[in-house]
């Protein structure tokens, strides 16, 4: 009876080992796709930004050329 309870006692270590051992690398795993996602959400708002800043400098200068009464550069 005692090798059972021995058994069982040393099953359970096992698995609580590994149950700590897969959590921390859940863990890990969770900040390493955070990072990712951060890098990911920051690199899609400066590509924005860049597409706004040209959308903006186009406009401007399409007014500037509505606006121009100067035949000569017209």
């Amino acid at each position: 009876m005692r090798i059972l309870l021995a058994i069982a006692a040393a099953a359970a270590l096992g698995l609580a080992a590994c149950s700590q051992a897969e959590t921390e690398q859940a863990g890990a795993d969770a900040e390493q796709a955070a990072t990712e996602a951060a890098d990911a959400v920051g690199e899609a708002a400066n590509e924005a930004g860049e597409a706004v800043e040209g959308a903006v400098n186009d406009a401007a200068t399409e007014v500037e050329h509505a606006t121009d009464d100067n035949p000569a550069t017209n």
